[in-house]
């Protein structure tokens, strides 16, 4: 009986260490889902590269010169949307997660992943599916959960609150603030206290980024 017809993917892997790609070149040139791997060291040089050649699947890194991957993935998927890219980085914040998906990114793995998960992704991503990591995918729901027990906390800050949040997130200081809505000093202090108390935020930056997700300012 013979074997079912396998289709084959050109890759291009993205990186701007060379020991990263011949590693990612070297666990994939025997697969038999590789076609051909073409390598590109920046995002820019991987933006010249699918214009080149028929890519099919970008394993794109983060940080690099030029164009970082984030631009990169951008730029790809808007003269390219039929081209899978799975992001491989050491990074597992979640919110840069979340900004690589939006982008339009199909995948993200880290680079301490094994061969058979970086294959999986490949043959996930190459059959219109989206793959996170395992602990990534974890991570995500971890902070979609606590964001949208955040959300519930918003019906809580009062206009006064939510009105300061937004002067906070412009830079004025509590005196700028005091002036501005003519309260004390000491009054704008005790609202940034409870409201970062209300939301469970430690710090101003934490707020600024919780404002900003939140649609406050």
């Amino acid at each position: 009986m013979m074997p079912a017809y396998q289709r084959t993917y050109n890759l291009l892997v993205v990186d701007d260490h060379q020991l990263m790609i011949d590693g990612l070149s070297g666990i994939l040139k025997e697969e038999k889902l590789i076609a051909a791997i073409y390598t590109a060291v920046n995002g820019q040089d991987a933006i010249d590269q699918v214009k080149l050649h028929e890519i099919d699947c970008v394993l794109m890194d983060i940080n690099m010169p030029k164009i970082n991957g984030l631009e990169a993935t951008k730029i790809i998927k808007q003269q390219r949307p039929d081209i899978k890219i799975i992001v491989i980085s050491m990074l597992s914040d979640t919110p840069v997660v979340i900004k690589l998906l939006k982008a339009g990114a199909d995948g993200f793995i880290l680079k301490n992943t094994g061969r058979e998960e970086l294959v999986k992704a490949i043959e996930k991503v190459m059959n219109n599916e989206k793959y996170l990591s395992h602990e990534l995918n974890l991570n995500l729901y971890n902070h979609l959960g606590h964001k949208k027990a955040n959300a519930s906390s918003d019906t809580h800050l009062t206009s006064r609150e939510k009105e300061i949040i937004r002067y906070i997130a412009d830079g004025m200081t509590n005196h700028d603030i005091a002036e501005k809505l003519f309260l004390s000093t000491s009054t704008v202090d005790t609202h940034r206290k409870n409201i970062l108390a209300k939301l469970a935020l430690k710090n101003t930056a934490a707020l600024v980024r919780y404002a900003a997700e939140n649609n406050l300012l």
